[in-house]
């Protein structure tokens, strides 16, 4: 230009985590310009999880500048953080839930770049049919119908003598055949667990 006017400038975004400064030559002058380093800030996606009692692997996603550095820990021993412990930028975390066999929920978290997130687990529920019988004296034979997730476990406990029911721990739905001997005395009862 020539005579007083004006110079404009445009400052890119500093995807650095340090300052820095640059130089305008302006008719023989000097202008300088000191940029601020970037802040890092992190989004996750989701934040909470329901995971049914036969467990899975979940992804999270992370959002940030290119510059920005992470990591994902579990905070939980039942999960386990199988892929993207660490990264830079955008990314993604993959955690993994094995099977919850115990009969009650459980709750669990991962912090993945300084946020949490929290896992539900659902627990083991079985259906057993039926649930009680009438045997006349003489004896019977049968089966008993057990409708659980394939990841559960159960056992049967508490069988008197006089019943015969396969022992040993079982996954999954299943059917038990049993065999009540005949009774010669007074009537008797049991109430052996599934």
């Amino acid at each position: 230009g020539s005579g007083t006017g004006s110079v404009g400038y445009r400052v890119a975004v500093n995807t650095d985590l340090t300052p820095r400064t640059g130089l305008l030559t302006i008719a023989g002058q000097s202008f300088t310009v000191t940029q601020a380093a970037a802040v890092c800030t992190y989004t996750i996606s989701p934040t909470s999880k329901t995971v049914s009692a036969a467990g899975g692997g979940t992804t999270i996603a992370v959002t940030s500048a290119s510059s920005c550095a992470w990591t994902a820990v579990s905070n939980a021993t039942w999960i386990t953080v199988s892929a993207g412990a660490s990264g830079m930028g955008n990314g993604t975390v993959t955690a993994t839930v094995p099977p919850n066999t115990a009969t009650t929920q459980r709750t669990g978290t991962v912090t993945v770049a300084g946020r949490t997130v929290t896992f539900t687990q659902g627990a083991c529920t079985y259906t057993v049919s039926p649930l009680s019988l009438s045997v006349p004296p003489t004896g019977s034979t049968g089966s008993i119908s057990i409708v659980t997730a394939a990841s559960c476990t159960w056992a049967v406990t508490g069988v008197p003598s006089w019943i015969t029911l396969p022992t040993g721990t079982r996954t999954g739905s299943g059917s038990l055949s049993y065999t009540i001997a005949s009774n010669a005395g007074s009537s008797r009862v049991a109430k052996p667990l599934v």
